[in-house]
């Protein structure tokens, strides 16, 4: 684990994107999202150091969070909508 951008830094869409995000802390990160990720200087699409688990960014479902507040993976809003 490093503080590198991954060879996935294009498809990294930021922590307020992530499912696992909530108010600034993470499942990977429960006390603080550290300030490299947050800030965008290194993408999440891979292990870093000091996270628990192997958690990385998972895309969310953007719309179905704007319509309910709820947090679910893009996939399966995509598969909700079909």
């Amino acid at each position: 684990m490093n503080w590198e951008r991954s060879a996935r830094f294009a498809e990294w869409q930021g922590c307020r994107g992530c499912l696992h995000y909530d108010r600034g802390r993470c499942a990977a990160y429960p006390e603080r999202i550290p300030l490299l990720i947050f800030s965008g200087a290194v993408d999440h699409m891979v292990p870093r150091p000091g996270q628990v688990a192997d958690i990385v960014f998972e895309p969310m479902d953007i719309e179905h969070w704007v319509r309910t507040g709820e947090r679910i993976p893009a996939r399966a809003g995509a598969e909700q909508t079909a």
